[in-house]
């Protein structure tokens, strides 16, 4: 059965980046498929975006799993509605960065640019079914700079759904006793941003694990890294719209994203990064390098780009 959730609306997405141009709407299904893949081409003048309609459920259930886990959000009881609640709160963001991840392509001019090099192109997946000996022929560095690019765009089209968590939390009348899954009014912006990253990384998790049991060749880097990609745009954005504690927000996030990945461990998932010291000076080495790749290869859609913006402005 296809997936039934609904995502936003597309024309709302493209406008969060202000100055983007909706040239051609992008059509959205979700295609029969046990492979969590995605990829967005352009067909006959028109944008299709496919998503593998195993995403929701999978995402979903994992994610109510992880939520039982004592070391996730430790300050609520097991048995707290809350959790199941907070689950499918971080399961929906997760399937909405599915999509704003697409149209990071598309805004980006990918898909334009890769339609006119190429006719007929199948478009841009998030994996491709590839001989492990051919990975030198699909491990290039402008796919890699085009996915770290698309990931930087997908994060900056969250600002909706971010507000929303966080204006939800801040209207919240608590007792003292009380704990909701979102946190306290008082710590919203930190606490919400640190949980959307939280939770895009069990996505990026996920996504990982598919390509390692399958014969699949992506271009995304480590997990670990594309959460601190998302990190640095939405920290970005959130210190445009709100006045919040930075020191906070951090420990925050890095408190979750050991209790997630603890919990994702006990699950089976293994980790290539882990989210200490070292692995952070890993990350940061590695963030370096993609954003010098991105910088490398920007001039190649200057003509099929949807709008004229330079990533430091995201």
């Amino acid at each position: 059965m296809a997936s039934t959730v609904q995502l936003t609306d597309v024309g709302h997405i493209i406008s969060c980046l202000g100055d983007v141009t909706l040239h051609v709407p992008a059509s959205v299904n979700f295609e029969q498929s046990d492979v969590l893949n995605a990829r967005v081409r352009r067909v006959d003048g028109e944008y299709l975006i496919s998503i593998s309609s195993n995403f929701d459920p999978t995402i979903n259930a994992v994610m109510g799993r992880l939520v039982t886990s004592a070391d996730v959000l430790p300050w609520l009881p097991l048995d707290s509605l809350e959790r199941p609640k907070g689950a499918e709160l971080l399961s929906r963001l997760c399937m909405e960065f599915i999509l704003a991840h697409e149209h990071g392509h598309i805004i980006g001019g990918h898909v334009d640019q890769l339609a006119l090099e190429k006719a007929g192109t199948d478009g841009i997946s998030e994996f491709n079914v590839v001989s492990r000996d051919d990975q030198h022929a699909t491990y290039d560095e402008r796919s890699q700079a085009w996915e770290y690019e698309a990931d930087t765009i997908g994060a900056a089209l969250l600002d909706k759904q971010i507000d929303e968590l966080i204006e939800a939390v801040k209207s919240q009348n608590l007792a003292d006793n009380e704990r909701t899954f979102l946190g306290a009014p008082e710590i919203a912006v930190e606490h919400v941003g640190a949980l959307a990253i939280a939770a895009l990384y069990v996505l990026f998790r996920l996504m990982r694990r598919t390509k390692d049991e399958l014969i699949l060749v992506g271009h995304h880097p480590d997990p670990l890294v594309r959460a601190f990609t998302c990190r640095d745009v939405i920290s970005h954005r959130l210190m445009q719209r709100y006045d919040f504690d930075r020191g906070r927000f951090r420990e925050m996030m890095i408190y979750h994203l050991e209790t997630f990945d603890w919990a994702m461990e006990d699950l089976g998932y293994a980790a290539s990064q882990m989210a200490d010291d070292d692995g952070v000076n890993q990350v940061n080495d590695a963030l370096k390098n993609l954003a010098k790749l991105q910088s490398k290869y920007h001039h190649i859609t200057n003509n099929t780009r949807w709008t004229k913006w330079s990533m430091s402005q995201i």
